[in-house]
């Protein structure tokens, strides 16, 4: 095998091939260890700060050690920037084939049957002709089915949803359209790849069918997980039960429409069948009815103190959903769709039972309430086990890094959370930038608590001088929809650039009038703390509402904490802080991406100062220059030698 340091070398062939590159030790170093977790067994936890080059770390090794590595990211941004970039432009540098492709979840696929299914029914209606219309033309040509070719189409396109492949709508090999399916054409190309890209949603879909015997993926040596902070949750995410009216509404939905697609013929139930699921839909609008709370959000569900009126609402539901699901075994057999229809039904029943009647010491049970609905679910308190069974004890080499994967100078918090209970490698790698020179950190000397009900009002005044300083660039990260949308609303008509807010466009499309205008402002929330990359100039400046403690109001949450206090362990100490830090550490790192940029970071939250905690979370950020008071963040900003709002 090729020693990595030739390949990152000064004369080596990336060197070649970038006019521009610069040898990195920490990137040699990085690509070292990656090498030799993936030759060997292990695994390595690396943390790698922004600008170490860890992407082309971690690729080289993967690719030079002709085994199947499996790369899984925490955003599909990354997933397309690792396949499409990355690894064509090392395939080009290196001269050998990576022998890769890409795998997404199946809601990014189009699904034949359900379009076609789609197009002859009565709910084309409902939709945009025009969309419809450009989904058709694209259908037709397009050679592998992905929405991400589909120019124009929202993340949370209504028409995309009635399409697409899911978990619940897939039949398999008996579909009609099998050999057409685009996700059994991509899942197939992956079987025969030795690199695979995916995302982490896509690889605990694999973990969750693998527990059960089955499998997405196909087997691999290694994985590496990129963005590996973002791993316990998404996990929770994908490992809890949801269920909704509209997840049961969406299911009679196709029921009906599949049991007219198929034109079965002396079907025994064909004139009780509209009853059975016009009453299933009105026990199913009377049960989660009955569920609603006033207060918007998610609560926990005491399950054992559910009303006993409730609980005869529900056993309505599930005997009304029984004989829906009963009129449809007297079709067995004669078509697939009508079939899958039955399980599906089966399925809801279950996770109903699970959350309503379940009681797990495993999971915490919980009820969203919603504008315009209400979630049922059930989480696990802790992934640990799903993830040392499925993954550290199954897959003989597992790379974990990010650039904030450590807390306190250490990785014990990760270790904690993921179940890495044994020796594994450790390798801490700082980003290669000078923070004293290219960053302030500013923290008001005087500013209202957090709780103070003007709080929002006071960040908002805050906001327009600091802005008034860089000329706007300024990326607002708030801790809550709440305080999103006031400091939002207070600042309209105050700010000289555009003012955007998180949720009027897709993210990209923000981004791109973030970047286009100078002056811009955009106020947003958790998800634009992480994979927001915007080297130059565009953002100069980041200021965070307050400390990015997890709410302990939420269930999952309070589950986790009490856990802790069941093991003998200190909750504050042991969960919430570590998880603040890294949140803390993401949403500083939006700032700077390169060696030429410079700005300004704001936190308005005095418990940096003022509480103990705050020492473990201002030594989980870079040593920078630090200001109390906005007068020396305006003479930081004017004596720079190139200051930015010249340029």
């Amino acid at each position: 095998m090729t020693d990595v340091t030739d390949i990152f070398g000064p004369s080596g062939p990336i060197s070649r091939k970038l006019s521009k590159f610069e040898r990195r030790d920490s990137q040699i170093e990085m690509a070292a260890a990656v090498e030799k977790t993936v030759m060997g067994d292990g695994v390595l936890l690396a943390e790698a700060g922004t600008g170490t080059g860890k992407t082309l770390a971690y690729l080289v090794p993967a690719i030079l050690s002709s085994k199947r590595v499996v790369i899984s990211t925490g955003t599909r941004n990354l997933q397309e920037q690792i396949f499409f970039k990355d690894l064509a432009f090392l395939e080009e540098a290196l001269k050998v084939s990576a022998q890769a492709t890409y795998l997404k979840g199946q809601e990014n696929y189009l699904c034949v049957r359900r379009f076609q299914n789609f197009l002859r029914s009565p709910r084309v209606l409902a939709h945009d002709s025009h969309e419809v219309s450009r989904l058709e033309q694209w259908s037709r040509t397009t050679p592998t089915g992905d929405r991400m070719e589909v120019e124009g189409l929202s993340d949370d396109s209504p028409l995309w949803r009635e399409v697409c492949s899911t978990r619940e709508t897939r039949i398999g090999q008996k579909c009609p359209f099998h050999s057409d399916c685009h996700l059994t054409r991509a899942r197939d190309t992956a079987r025969r790849a030795r690199i695979i890209v995916v995302n982490h949603h896509l690889y605990f879909a694999d973990l969750a069918t693998r527990l059960q015997g089955g499998s997405v993926l196909p087997e691999h040596d290694a994985v590496i997980f990129d963005e590996a902070h973002l791993i316990e949750d998404i996990a929770t995410e994908f490992f809890s039960i949801r269920i909704s009216s509209g997840r049961v509404d969406r299911l009679m939905t196709e029921t009906m429409n599949s049991v007219k697609s198929a034109r079965i013929n002396e079907d025994p139930n064909e004139t009780r069948r509209p009853n059975l699921v016009k009453y299933a839909r009105a026990e199913t609008s009377a049960m989660f009815t009955a569920f609603r709370d006033e207060q918007q959000g998610r609560h926990h569900l005491a399950i054992r103190e559910i009303p006993a009126e409730v609980i005869q609402i529900y056993h309505k539901l599930d005997s009304a959903l029984e004989a829906v699901e009963m009129s449809l075994h007297s079709l067995k057999g004669r078509d697939q769709a009508v079939d899958h229809c039955a399980l599906r039904i089966t399925g809801v029943r279950r996770d109903l039972a699970d959350v309503i009647e379940g009681d797990s010491r495993s999971y915490v049970h919980w009820m969203e309430t919603r504008q315009r609905s209400v979630v049922l679910g059930a989480s696990p308190i802790d992934i640990s086990d799903f993830f040392r069974r499925g993954v550290l004890f199954s897959i003989p080499s597992v790379v974990l890094t990010s650039a904030t994967l450590s807390t306190g100078g250490n990785f014990e918090f990760l270790r904690s959370r993921l179940g890495i209970d044994f020796d594994a490698d450790e390798l801490s790698l700082a980003a290669p930038f000078d923070y004293e020179k290219q960053v302030m950190l500013y923290v008001p000397s005087e500013f209202p608590d957090p709780r103070d009900p003007d709080f929002a009002s006071h960040v908002s005044n805050e906001v327009t001088r600091l802005v008034a300083i860089t000329g706007g660039g300024a990326l607002l990260l708030c801790t809550s929809v709440k305080n999103m949308r006031a400091i939002h609303a207070n600042l309209i008509g105050r700010v000289p650039g555009p003012l955007l807010i998180q949720g009027d466009a897709p993210k990209s499309v923000l981004m791109s009038r973030f970047v286009q205008e100078r002056s811009s402002v955009l106020v947003a929330t958790t998800s634009f703390w992480q994979g927001v990359d915007l080297p130059g100039d565009a953002l100069r400046l980041v200021i965070i509402d307050k400390l990015p403690f997890a709410s302990p109001g939420d269930p999952v949450v309070a589950a986790r904490i009490d856990r802790l206090k069941e093991d003998g362990k200190t909750p504050f100490t042991d969960y919430q802080v570590p998880q603040a830090a890294l949140a803390l550490k993401q949403g500083f790192g939006r700032l700077i991406r390169t060696r030429d940029d410079h700005g300004v970071v704001a936190i308005m939250d005095q418990r940096l100062y003022t509480m103990g905690y705050g020492t473990t979370l201002l030594a989980s950020l870079p040593d920078c220059h630090r200001a109390y008071l906005i007068d020396d963040v305006e003479k930081w900003w004017a004596g720079q030698e190139s200051p930015i709002i010249a340029r």
